[in-house]
């Protein structure tokens, strides 16, 4: 498989691993997924960054147990 565009980074020895977007796929590479929301009207911003693990299988999302709707989001906030 390989991968054209996504909007993250591999993740390996050092934080914020460059997105190596041509290497292909194999299984043991990490890699983040970095979907963001801003709302300058609000001076809000959230970055809900997921890691995922490539398998044999397919992918495993490693932060999948991190909160991710907004008021799971609003709770944590308020720990």
């Amino acid at each position: 498989m390989q991968v054209g565009l996504f909007f993250g980074h591999h993740l390996g020895l050092s934080t914020g691993d460059p997105n190596l977007a041509t290497a292909a796929l194999k299984p043991g590479m990490v890699f983040t997924v970095e979907p963001w929301y801003y709302n300058h009207d609000e001076n809000i911003s959230v970055f809900t960054e997921d890691m995922i693990l490539i398998t044999e299988e397919g992918c495993e999302v490693l932060s999948a147990d991190l909160p991710r709707t907004p008021d799971a989001l609003e709770g944590l906030m308020k720990l």
